[in-house]
């Protein structure tokens, strides 16, 4: 199978997780919604394309490097009086982050997807606008299906699936031990405002790989040795 890889790296970025509010989470690699609004922004196209690239597009993500977490806390402004009509906000946000990213879809796609990487009509953003990230080595590979164990890339989590981190194989970076989260692959754009959809767990983790208790099959990026999972 052909895919587009490439890297991203960026200085400051967040990846809110859903239904937080004054204290916003952030996911420790981007999502797949993420990713495909990216791809939508640098493509020059809209809305409505957004969410036709989120059901034909398949994504896979390895957490190459994450220096640090922080907290960050800003005032907003709100209708409500009180507190002089100002709140404060936390957000997580992650400090120097780089993943590498792997995009599978049809032929003509694709084409269009490694022509934006490489020539981008907007300037690249992953998270929040002001978010802005550096993409580097874009490429086509192949990439064959193999039955294994172990897994480089963030993984979808079944039910009595058991894993092991096992550490050493990114050197120097910071460790973020394995931990399950949800995610949506898709919104119903039926209702305003839109709902998500479609919703999975994931298994995300930075600075090692995790064996898994049975085998499942993963693609294979025979180049850097990375077992990647595609959602």
């Amino acid at each position: 199978m052909k895919v587009v890889r490439f890297t991203t790296e960026g200085l400051i970025n967040s990846f809110r997780v859903p239904q937080t509010s004054t204290h916003q989470l952030t996911y420790l690699a981007p999502t797949k919604t993420n990713i495909v609004g990216m791809i939508s922004s640098i493509m020059g196209k809209g809305e409505d394309y957004y969410y036709q690239l989120l059901k034909n597009i398949k994504v896979g993500i390895i957490p190459v490097e994450i220096d640090s977490l922080f907290t960050d806390a800003w005032t907003f402004r709100k209708w409500k009086d009180a507190g002089s009509g100002r709140d404060i906000l936390k957000r997580e946000k992650l400090y120097k982050t780089k993943y590498v990213i792997y995009i599978s879809c049809d032929d003509d796609l694709r084409a269009e997807i490694f022509d934006s990487l490489k020539n981008p009509l907007r300037i690249p953003s992953l998270g929040m606008d002001d978010e802005l990230v550096l993409i580097r080595g874009v490429e086509e590979i192949e990439m064959e299906k193999v039955e294994s164990d172990r897994v480089h890339s963030i993984f979808q989590f079944c039910e009595e699936m058991s894993f092991t981190p096992i550490f050493g194989e990114f050197k120097g970076m910071q460790i973020f031990p394995p931990r399950i989260a949800t995610i949506n692959l898709d919104f119903n754009t039926k209702k305003v405002p839109r709902k998500p959809e479609k919703f999975i767990q994931i298994v995300e983790f930075a600075g090692l790989y995790c064996e898994l208790d049975s085998k499942k099959m993963f693609f294979v990026d025979q180049e850097k040795k990375y077992n990647v999972e595609m959602l």
